[in-house]
């Protein structure tokens, strides 16, 4: 499988889609570390 890379512009413009649809800074934020690392969060309990 060919590797592929997101340039910052790129990654800029996920974080302004993904704010435009409701999701937080941090939301943007965690999306972009799965992106480049491959390693989800756990999940947050939203009990809490």
């Amino acid at each position: 499988m060919e590797e592929c890379t997101m340039t910052a512009t790129e990654a800029a413009r996920l974080i302004d889609w993904l704010m435009a649809n409701g999701h937080t800074a941090e939301e943007a934020t965690e999306c972009i570390k799965y992106i480049a690392s491959g390693i989800q969060q756990p999940q947050k309990d939203p009990q809490r």
